[in-house]
């Protein structure tokens, strides 16, 4: 195969669009945890124009052509593969305005940055604010997406995440769920009942919880020459892929038992019953369910 076919100027092109994607991940990851707040706006404008050169490169018109003729060439069954995913991510790409994808870069960075003081504040209001512009555009591009597949909004996210799936089909697995799960979760419940629990008895130091975590490292075998650990808050709307949609973070109540909240200064402190986070775990029914609406671009 010569260096010039069209599915060598693919490669050639996404390994670019991967580059790319990983500098915005450094970046963003160092706009999140190091970064003083008063560089927040023009990282973000950064990150946002990184993401429509991104945008531009993938919906280029010679992508779309060489997808087609790369179509006719012999390729090996790994190529193959590449190919139709290159083809998947081009015709999601091709589909959002270059303005929608930089709007909601932007959008995101300004909403991160904010949560920062509104989160240990528990300023759900304010964060609403900012969460309202980041869900709008996300359900701008979720009509934009049905009304070019058909189906509805939900399930024209749905399928970014889980190729094909609808939210027929998630109804019909997680019926098939509940009607065996209660009882093993009762099962379970029943047997703990009869054990003794040694709960941790905290609060934890920051350097004790560090030093657990990179003992779990090298025993998973880390590679600390390629990367090294921080300690950092995660990022309330984390970066994955261009256009992609990811959780939104939503207040609710959080039991008593075995939940822990940090402070302002990293102290743990148990979280009592009646407290509230203005930044609560969404909901864990499948991956995609609770990836959307989301914001800006990737992260690692």
């Amino acid at each position: 195969m010569t260096e010039n076919t069209p599915y060598q100027q693919l490669t050639r092109t996404f390994q670019r669009l991967s580059r790319f994607s990983h500098l915005a991940a450094i970046a963003g990851w160092d706009m999140f945890a190091m970064m003083p707040p008063g560089g927040s706006v023009a990282r973000g404008e950064a990150l946002a124009e990184l993401g429509v050169l991104q945008h531009q490169i993938l919906t280029d018109k010679k992508v779309g052509q060489w997808l087609q003729e790369a179509r006719l060439q012999d390729l090996n069954d790994v190529e193959q593969a590449n190919l139709r995913e290159m083809q998947r991510q081009y015709d999601q790409a091709a589909l959002l305005p270059e303005s929608l994808v930089e709007a909601k870069s932007l959008a995101g960075s300004r909403c991160e940055h904010a949560w920062r003081s509104q989160r240990p504040a528990n300023d759900w209001t304010g964060f609403a604010d900012n969460l309202r512009e980041v869900v709008r555009l996300s359900r701008q591009e979720a009509q934009i997406r049905a009304d070019a597949r058909g189906g509805s909004r939900y399930d024209a996210l749905l399928d970014i995440f889980e190729p094909d799936m609808t939210s027929a089909r998630l109804d019909s697995l997680f019926a098939d769920l509940k009607s065996w799960l209660p009882s093993l979760l009762s099962q379970a419940v029943e047997k703990q009942a009869k054990q003794t629990l040694i709960a941790p008895q905290g609060p934890f130091p920051i350097a004790e919880q560090r030093e657990l975590g990179l003992q779990a490292m090298r025993i998973l075998g880390f590679d600390f020459d390629g990367g090294a650990p921080r300690h950092q808050r995660p990022p309330v709307l984390r970066r994955r892929t261009p256009g992609c949609a990811h959780h939104h973070p939503l207040q609710r109540k959080r039991p008593a038992q075995r939940s822990v909240r940090r402070d302002p200064r990293n102290r743990p402190r148990p979280l009592r019953a009646e407290s509230t986070s203005p930044v609560g775990r969404p909901a864990r029914r499948t991956r995609p369910l609770h990836r959307y609406p989301r914001v800006a671009e990737p992260v690692f």
